[in-house]
C-alpha cells in the first residue's frame, strides 16, 4: 500500500526508514541514489528522503509490477513431493 507524504516547507517527500519493511528493501536496491535528498528540520538532517513524485512513480512502475511477478510466480495450490520406497 502506498503511504501518505510528509511535507515540510512545501517539499512532499517520503522518508525511506519510515515506510513498511518490503518496500525500504525494495527501494534501496532499485531507487537512483542521486534521487535521495536530505532534509533540514530544525537541527535534524533526515538524509534517507525521496521526494514524493518520484516515491509514486517507483512505486506505480516498479514495486507495482514486482507485486504481480511475485504473485504470477506463486503456486496456485500447495506442492506436494513423493518419494517411492522400494525394498
Amino acid at each position: 500500500m502506498r503511504v501518505e507524504a510528509q511535507n515540510f516547507k512545501g517539499i512532499e517527500y517520503v522518508q525511506i526508514s519510515s515506510l513498511p519493511v518490503n518496500q525500504q528493501n525494495s527501494i534501496r536496491v532499485s531507487i537512483n541514489r542521486k534521487l535521495i535528498i536530505i532534509i533540514l528540520k530544525g537541527d535534524d538532517l533526515i538524509k534517507d528522503c525521496l521526494q514524493y513524485r518520484d516515491y509514486v512513480n517507483w512505486y506505480e512502475n516498479v514495486y507495482k509490477i514486482q507485486l504481480q511477478e511475485e504473485k504470477s510466480q506463486a503456486p496456485a495450490s500447495p506442492q506436494h513431493s513423493f518419494a517411492l520406497a522400494l525394498k
